[in-house]
């Protein structure tokens, strides 16, 4: 290796460490904030950088919040990757089960609470502003395990994987379980909790479980309304 390509080397290294760094400071601080909240001299004091390092790595602040977006949405892609193959199965017997696997498996994923606190304040805020953040979020991770979920619910259920009534049901039961991660105070303070211990996750798995037992995806159910 020569002088010159170890220095490139050396230099390049010092860059994706700035870039992660900025990344990492962009879901802290406008998790906190919000995207109009976060400036650039805050962003760049938090990734302990000047400000010039933001639009030299990025472009500007927007290309740093959509590229902070990229990171969730890749580990989530991921994540929920996990939980959809759990589907995958050639039997028919079997997709009722599979279905309710992927959904306490998803649900243990959620309770786990694995990622920081910032991450989930940057994903609340972004989607509370339904922006081009969290577009690029729920795109590539969010829509692709609901279409898995649908596509199997449609299997078992009888019903048209484009039925609306079909689509809403699979779409309430995930934004329910996903739920737990943004707004859990309302069932801490329910039930007098200080935290989701371990011994009562069982709770929540047979609440799902219930709830895929029940007629709620069943072919059934009245048929959406239309104008």
């Amino acid at each position: 290796m020569t002088a010159n390509s170890a220095t490139v080397r050396r230099h390049e290294a010092r860059s994706a460490k700035t870039r992660a760094r900025l990344i990492e400071a962009a879901i802290s601080v406008i998790g906190a904030v919000g995207y109009e909240g976060a400036s650039t001299r805050a962003l760049a004091k938090a990734a302990n950088t000047t400000m010039s390092a933001i639009p030299y790595h990025f472009g500007g602040k927007k290309e740093l919040y959509l590229a902070a977006a990229q990171t969730i949405a890749d580990y989530a892609s991921s994540r929920f990757g996990e939980a959809a193959a759990i589907l995958e199965t050639e039997e028919p017997a079997a997709r009722v089960v599979r279905f309710e696997e992927t959904l306490t498996h998803l649900l243990n994923m959620i309770l786990e609470d694995a990622e920081s606190s910032s991450w989930t304040s940057f994903v609340a805020r972004c989607s509370y502003e339904n922006d081009e953040a969290f577009a690029l979020i729920y795109n590539q991770a969010i829509a692709p395990l609901l279409e898995r979920l649908t596509r199997a619910a449609s299997d078992f259920s009888e019903r048209s994987s484009d039925d609306e009534a079909l689509r809403l049901r699979v779409s309430a039961i995930v934004t329910a379980i996903v739920s737990f991660r943004f707004v859990r105070g309302i069932t801490l303070r329910w039930m007098d909790w200080q935290q989701i211990e371990p011994h009562y996750v069982s709770h929540f798995e047979e609440m799902v479980r219930d709830l895929c037992r029940s007629n709620f995806l069943a072919h059934d159910f009245p048929a959406a309304s239309r104008p």
